[in-house]
């Protein structure tokens, strides 16, 4: 590729990206989305959803730095034991929605991301993929920069906003590890200069892994700029009322106006639904596997329908 010659670069990489994405990054911060994740606007179901395309961007993200490991480019700022987000998401979504670890990904909610996976989120997990497989993965180190130093940086103030939100513990944690790194040289958690120094010490690998090629600082600083339009894209899914998951509506306790005689279809054909229900389940289980990911979805899903209904009734 051709190096642009609107940029100096001759600047260390770290320096270049701070420059080089200023105009992208402020795009990203200021989306609507953004700026609702920032205040804490987003109500939980919406939160939790953003969080588990998160957990699937992490997780290709950080399968393809392990696998690269080693590559001159990467190996000075790999570091799973300070940076890995993949756990931290996981504890996060598994509190929020009150669900074992073990089974949030077949959580309804889970399981229609997956069945119907938004365009975005589907571009920037396949993207990963294919940087991830490339014979030169260097330009993943585009997108850890933008994931982690945010992360470290502007997320330290949306883990305020959010546990603000959600009323959670941010002495606890819960809810909110997503957001909390451990310092460079023990396993306490970072507090703001901690993380200062973290930040130096990735620009430094980055600098030292790049180098001074000007054609590989133009792919990374391409790439980076790509990353943050990604991120940007993942916002707009979170831009409003009408966005993805919604808060379910449910009839106010202290309504109790309806006779009796409204909900005694419901009891009648109780066991109709289940019949159907089951039925249903089953034959799509029979069809796809027990143990594939859609025949665990099925399952779980007649899971919790039946916990709600059971409640109701």
């Amino acid at each position: 590729m051709g190096v642009n010659n609107d940029y100096d670069f001759s600047l260390p990489i770290a320096s270049l990206l701070r420059v080089g994405t200023s105009e992208a990054h402020e795009a990203a911060e200021h989306s609507q989305g953004g700026v609702r994740l920032v205040k804490g606007e987003l109500n939980k179901e919406e939160y939790v959803y953003f969080l588990m395309m998160l957990w699937h961007v992490y997780a290709e993200l950080e399968r393809g730095l392990e696998t690269h490991a080693s590559y001159p480019t990467l190996q000075p700022t790999y570091n799973p034991t300070l940076l890995a987000r993949t756990p931290s998401l996981s504890q996060d979504i598994s509190y929020l929605l009150g669900v074992p670890e073990a089974e949030w990904q077949t959580h309804p909610s889970h399981c229609s991301l997956m069945a119907s996976p938004p365009k975005p989120f589907v571009e920037y997990t396949t993207r990963l993929r294919e940087l991830s497989g490339s014979s030169d993965p260097t330009c993943l180190l585009a997108h850890a920069y933008v994931r982690y130093l945010g992360d470290m940086s502007g997320g330290q103030f949306i883990r305020r906003r959010i546990a603000k939100a959600y009323d959670l513990d941010t002495d606890r944690g819960d809810g909110i590890r997503f957001y909390d790194f451990k310092k460079l040289d023990s396993s306490e958690s970072a507090n703001m200069g901690d993380l200062k120094k973290i930040k130096e010490w990735y620009r430094d690998g980055m600098n030292t892994g790049i180098g001074e090629d000007t054609t590989v600082k133009a792919a990374v600083l391409e790439e980076a700029n790509k990353a943050f339009k990604l991120n940007a894209s993942i916002f707009d899914l979170l831009s409003g009322p009408e966005g993805p998951v919604q808060e379910p509506r449910r009839p106010a306790v202290s309504e109790p106006t309806q006779s009796k005689a409204l909900y005694d279809p419901i009891l009648v054909s109780f066991g109709g639904l289940l019949s159907v229900a089951m039925t249903v389940g089953l034959a799509h289980v029979v069809y796809m596997g027990a143990s594939s990911a859609s025949g665990n979805c099925v399952l779980r899903g007649v899971d919790y329908w039946l916990r709600g209904l059971l409640s109701v009734a």
